[in-house]
């Protein structure tokens, strides 16, 4: 297995572990009050189309053979620590 497939493994690993974390989310968001739920659910909403965006960029560097996909591999670290920095300022806004 080569390093864009190796890496491309543990992203699809990690984009599973946040559709769980984002599930997790939007269910505190659905317990809160009537202002924070709707708060925490355009968040919600925000985080899941960037992880799309993600998924799709996975699809494509997936596709790409070992030197084009670490090249997409920078852009691929920015999405992620995106991502990451979102999920984490929302589940500190729910008291997580």
């Amino acid at each position: 297995m080569g390093a864009n497939a190796e890496y491309v493994a543990r992203m699809k690993d990690q984009l599973k572990k946040w559709d769980d974390e984002l599930d997790a989310l939007a269910a505190r968001g659905e317990q809160a009050g009537e202002d924070a739920r709707a708060a925490c659910l355009a968040h919600v909403k925000s985080l899941r189309a960037s992880r799309d965006v993600a998924q799709q960029s996975l699809v494509r560097m997936r596709a790409a053979g070992e030197k084009a996909g670490a090249q997409m591999k920078h852009g691929m670290e920015s999405a992620w620590t995106a991502i990451r920095k979102g999920l984490d300022k929302a589940a500190a806004g729910m008291g997580a």
